[in-house]
């Protein structure tokens, strides 16, 4: 028969053995114990090149990724998306969820809402609907019934109106900004896509 000083002893010993024991069964069937795994998608559209390279990659959380890319022609401005936001032609990201990043030249076709600065200084909005074969120039038509030709070089686009006065908007295509003449006057313009 074991007295009560010598059971207290055991007891000291035993006990914590035993919350050690549970404790390595409870995390030893959990598989994602310590950090998580996450996913790092990498799209490359358009010709561009650069890393990471595009694939599939399975990287530890609060991993640095550095990334860099070029476009196929040096006057061509290209656009990086990490996660729908828009970054540098390089720069880093720390993973710390699942990541998709896509690579591609700046395209503008499509629709967007266009501002602009009358004179007398009221704003006015369209809907702009760029077309084109290629993401360096086509057609454009307007909510308001115009139309007309667009171009873009490296970073500028020209939008020359064909039954609207003589009307040319010029900007950036990376800010969708820019100034516009037309009878005599040059305003202002901003655009923001809506597709």
């Amino acid at each position: 028969m074991i007295k009560g000083e010598e059971m207290k002893k055991r007891m000291k010993i035993v006990l914590p053995v035993a919350v050690l024991t549970l404790l390595l069964i409870s995390f030893g069937g959990c598989k994602n114990f310590g950090s998580p795994d996450y996913t790092l998608t990498v799209v490359i559209e358009d010709g561009c090149t650069g890393t990471p390279e595009a694939g599939t990659y399975t990287l530890d959380e609060l991993e640095e990724i550095e990334f860099e890319y070029l476009p196929p022609e040096e006057d061509i401005v290209i656009e990086v998306l990490i996660n729908d936001s828009l970054y540098g032609e390089s720069g880093s990201f720390i993973m710390y969820n699942n990541i998709t990043l896509i690579v591609r030249i700046l395209d503008i076709r499509g629709n967007w809402l266009l501002s602009y600065t009358r004179e007398n200084d009221n704003d006015k909005e369209i809907t702009v609907t760029f077309s084109g074969d290629t993401p360096f120039g086509g057609t454009f038509t307007d909510s308001d019934g115009h139309n007309g030709i667009w171009t873009v070089e490296s970073d500028d686009l020209t939008m020359t109106y064909s039954d609207w006065a003589d009307y040319v908007f010029t900007g950036s295509i990376s800010s969708m900004t820019g100034n516009y003449i037309g009878e005599g006057v040059q305003l202002i313009w901003t655009a923001v896509r809506s597709d």
